[in-house]
């Protein structure tokens, strides 16, 4: 099974949860570092950055932790370099979970609040980014986040061949990416040339990997900086 499928599956057990939120809860937590995949590939940058505290770099690798939550989960903690706002290194405590659906488990609890739940049982995709913006789960400018999601959500319809149940034409935002029904470059959010080497094609799981590290610790591609 591939890493969207094995996430689908840990959603999909989840009780009580509706089709519209299985579809979500997957959706941001492959934007948010692959289902935790992005922890066993760590930067460059993390590793050195690790060390300068007696880590590491790799502590997360294995955590099943999909959101970069913090605290404890049903395997204990692991710490990792994060950074502050003004990139100062620091390290956290991050939960780690014994199986994926424990952290499937975790995150839905984290981010399907009620006003995230309403937005999607409308089928309302921007509506739930937006609701998710509110609740404070992150910092990002909401639409970029917003584009980010629809790219990811586009990418599980072809991968999955899922039911399209939050791309309705009445409930698409305006500043949605448009995107033909073809492979494409993935190239919003995590999956920004920022947080790695540009593609011209569909990324391979390990550059996915090699982003989602860089995104899960806010620190750009060293090479794309220095193209910038």
């Amino acid at each position: 099974m591939t890493a969207d499928q094995d996430a689908f599956k840990a959603a999909s057990a989840i009780p009580g949860l509706s089709p519209e939120a299985v579809q979500y809860l997957v959706t941001v937590a492959r934007g948010e570092g692959f289902y935790g995949l992005g922890w066993g590939n760590p930067s460059a940058k993390t590793i050195a950055d690790s060390k300068a505290f007696g880590l590491t770099g790799f502590e997360g690798k294995g955590s099943n932790n999909w959101g970069a939550d913090q605290g404890q989960g049903t395997a204990g903690s692991f710490q990792h370099v994060d950074y502050h706002a003004d990139g100062t290194p620091y390290v956290g405590t991050y939960a780690a979970y014994k199986t994926a659906s424990d952290a499937a488990a975790r995150m839905a609890r984290i981010l399907l609040k009620p006003n995230v739940l309403l937005a999607l049982s409308m089928g309302d995709l921007h509506g739930a980014v937006m609701a998710q913006h509110d609740n404070d789960y992150f910092e990002l400018a909401p639409e970029k986040y917003y584009s980010a999601v629809v790219k990811n959500y586009r990418a599980l319809l072809q991968n999955l061949g899922w039911p399209n149940l939050l791309l309705n034409p009445a409930n698409i935002s305006p500043t949605a990416p448009e995107v033909p029904n073809s492979p494409l470059p993935l190239s919003f959010g995590f999956l920004a040339s920022e947080w790695g080497p540009p593609s011209s094609g569909v990324l391979s799981e390990s550059d996915l990997l090699a982003h989602a590290e860089n995104y899960l610790q806010g620190t750009p591609d060293h090479a794309e900086k220095e193209n910038a």
